[in-house]
């Protein structure tokens, strides 16, 4: 039966230009970047001592942690209050070498090959192309027997030299990934150990665009990779406002606040850094390295909590890369990374159609289900759209589109000169918009079949 366009319907659907995005999404500005705008505006008004002022506050203002304290007034002259600063505030001491950037480190590395792994003849095939947008990883799921985590992981691990920069061998990052793969749920329709591989394989991606990897220093690079390795590890196949109203034991130990984000890193660094299972990865780095290692990862995983989804778009946007000091590089890879891994995890509606549209079933199957308990158990109903007796799943997906992937997406393409992922994402839209008067709750049935 063909839908009536209503105007609520007709809502639905944006315009989807590029051009007219900053319109659309001026609803959602961060305060912070309203305050930036108008300092902008006004510096472009002055000239000499009043516009540096100006320039040098909206620095202040762009910092990565903004209300970390910078308190420089008693540090060199008083000891006690300089060891409580350290101890209690600062918590950790990066280190001020300068830190290689990806080209600079693959340039030193170029010619250096590992050990090949022994694979069979249907995984070597379904990996030969990695490295590219439309590479398949639903394919390799089939072929490897639902270790496409495990496998792509090795690959991608041995091309980025994740062991030359750990100091680890082939075989304990080997024994690492497996022991990480085995701890993601089979049973779950999206949220499960291909999930992760994808967004590995899109994380790797998207580090090989020279823009991003000028900017991008090794170690956070590394760090990229193995943040979207575990990312969802141990994901239980519901969200955050499920544990929450079901009272779980992660709500309460995390306070309601990013609890799975919080979990799946957790989890990650506990699994690690057990003593009997072999598989510590970072045993060889330094306690200083340690600490930034951990830090970046623990900062990657956390910014893929969707609830957080603008705070980490209006930091990306704001971040400059030009003629900047030393220490804010450092803080950009940071910004770059977190925007990376958070692309990298919401990337299927600009995969190629065919994937696109298997992972959308693949996640509303997921939502389905809970929707389906939380009305069996009298809970709140945290998404009423992800009903099975009356979803229509393309709606769902434009609006997923216009609500997060569309400006994320944009902003991030355009700095890493990959315009062609947010052309994709048009199309992708554009196909699923002409499904929605086709659709009826019958095709909900058997979505993954």
């Amino acid at each position: 039966m063909k839908r009536s366009n209503t105007t609520g319907e007709a809502a639905i659907f944006r315009d989807v230009s590029l051009k007219s995005l900053k319109s659309q999404t001026g609803g959602i500005e961060a305060p912070i970047s309203e305050v930036l705008t108008m300092l902008r505006d006004v510096s472009s008004r002055v000239d000499g001592e009043p516009a540096q002022t100006i320039k040098d506050a909206m620095k202040v203002l762009s910092s990565h942690e903004l209300y970390a304290p910078s308190i420089n007034r008693f540090r060199d002259a008083d000891r006690i209050a300089t060891q409580y600063y350290d101890g209690l505030i600062r918590l950790h001491h990066p280190a001020r070498q300068r830190k290689r950037s990806v080209v600079d480190a693959h340039r030193e590395k170029r010619g250096s090959h590992g050990e090949r792994r022994r694979v069979s003849a249907d995984v070597k095939n379904a990996l030969e192309n990695d490295n590219c947008w439309k590479f398949d990883i639903l394919h390799l799921e089939k072929v490897s027997d639902h270790h496409a985590l495990s496998q792509v992981g090795m690959k991608v691990f041995e091309r980025w030299k994740v062991c030359d920069v750990l100091g680890c061998s082939d075989d304990l990052l080997n024994r690492w990934i497996l022991s990480i793969e085995a701890h993601y749920h089979a049973g779950n329709t999206y949220h499960n150990a291909t999930h992760a591989a994808d967004v590995l394989q899109a994380t790797s991606f998207f580090l090989d665009s020279s823009n991003v990897a000028t900017h991008v220093n090794e170690s956070h690079a590394v760090a990229a990779l193995l943040a979207a390795a575990v990312h969802d590890l141990d994901h239980p196949g519901r969200g955050n406002a499920y544990l929450i109203n079901t009272r779980q034991s992660l709500a309460i130990l995390y306070n309601d606040n990013s609890i799975l984000e919080n979990h799946h890193i957790a989890l990650a660094f506990q699994l690690t850094l057990q003593h009997n299972a072999n598989v510590n990865i970072f045993s060889n780095l330094s306690r200083e390295e340690f600490i930034q290692m951990r830090h970046a990862m623990v900062e990657m995983v956390l910014a893929t909590d969707i609830s957080r989804h603008f705070e980490y778009l209006a930091k990306f946007n704001k971040m400059s890369v030009i003629d900047v000091a030393e220490e804010q590089r450092d803080t950009n890879s940071l910004t770059i990374c977190d925007m990376l891994v958070k692309c990298a995890d919401i990337s299927n509606p600009a995969r190629e159609w065919g994937l696109c549209q298997r992972w959308a079933h693949r996640i509303v199957e997921e939502y389905f289900e809970q929707t389906r308990e939380e009305k069996e158990k009298g809970l709140p109903v945290t998404m009423e759209v992800f009903d099975r007796n009356t979803c229509n799943v393309p709606i769902t997906q434009c609006g997923f589109i216009d609500m997060f992937a569309r400006e994320a997406f944009a902003t991030f393409t355009e700095f890493a000169k990959l315009g062609e992922l947010s052309d994709q994402l048009e199309s992708n839209y554009e196909k699923w918009k002409l499904m929605t008067s086709q659709w009826t709750p019958s095709h909900n049935t058997n979505l993954i079949l």
